[in-house]
């Protein structure tokens, strides 16, 4: 064979081998990328997902927490279609469960009035702008109505107003109670901070403020009477032995990588 021969005989071989390697390079590359995107969009949907389950502890608007749940399971099949075959072939893959949180809305349940602690609440703001984000994308994609939109903001930024007061009055009742008179005014202070700098129409507002301010002034003046609220107190209380036991219907460390159901 001649030298010629020979080297075409060597090269050919070799030329095809890396050829397959490139062609198998560009597989994993566009594989790895539908990967990330898939993964990008699931992240998405677990984090909205949390958002939903957080609204369904604390809230029954059940219109709005169906038209979040429509939207999560959009995004759980977006996900589900940018994988690789390969990955949804993989035992691993797990389909989301939709009638369960369906389920979950349309029952009645024991809704959360307060929460135990500034962690949660702010917990908790973290996860109701998640979702009026969230709201704010479908009205711009045509999902639902800009009147919708309004509509279900305006409604879900007066629910936590309310929680976030009911918390600081509960807290501020139950240092109240036990005599420490600074934390307990501190507590009031801040629910009324929040109703004064509330850029919405409240109507219960101004009742609101003063029924606090008669709080406040009864702390420092024993001739005053003005009534706890039981129901606050014993809802803030029972968070409180939840917490004691290790029950808490919100992830106290929402950066936990295994997400507590509710």
């Amino acid at each position: 064979m001649s030298a010629i021969g020979l080297v075409i005989a060597i090269a050919v071989p070799i030329s095809l081998v890396l050829f397959a390697f490139v062609i198998w390079g560009r597989k994993q590359q566009a594989s790895n990328a539908k990967r990330e995107q898939a993964r990008l969009v699931k992240q998405k949907a677990d984090d909205l997902l949390e958002a939903l389950e957080f609204l369904i502890l604390v809230d029954n608007h059940q219109e709005i927490q169906q038209v979040v749940l429509d939207r999560v399971v959009q995004l759980y099949e977006r996900a589900n279609s940018a994988m690789p075959k390969a990955d949804k072939d993989a035992p691993a893959a797990q389909a989301f469960d939709v009638d369960e949180y369906r389920q979950k809305i349309s029952q009645n349940q024991n809704l959360r009035k307060v929460f135990k602690s500034d962690r949660e609440l702010r917990y908790g703001r973290r996860q109701l702008t998640r979702i009026l984000k969230t709201l704010g994308s479908l009205a711009k994609g045509r999902v639902i109505s800009e009147t919708a939109m309004l509509e279900y903001r305006r409604y879900l930024r007066m629910t936590m107003l309310e929680r976030e007061v009911d918390t600081y009055t509960a807290q501020g009742d139950v240092a109240g109670q036990r005599g420490d008179v600074l934390t307990a005014s501190n507590y009031y202070k801040a629910a009324k901070k929040l109703l004064i700098e509330f850029d919405l129409q409240y109507p219960e507002k101004t009742e609101r403020i003063r029924e606090l301010a008669q709080r406040t002034a009864a702390l420092y003046n024993s001739k005053d009477n003005v009534n706890p609220n039981d129901a606050l107190s014993r809802a803030l209380s029972k968070e409180e032995a939840a917490e004691a036991s290790g029950q808490f219907g919100i992830p106290t460390d929402p950066s936990a990588q295994a997400k507590k159901k509710f």
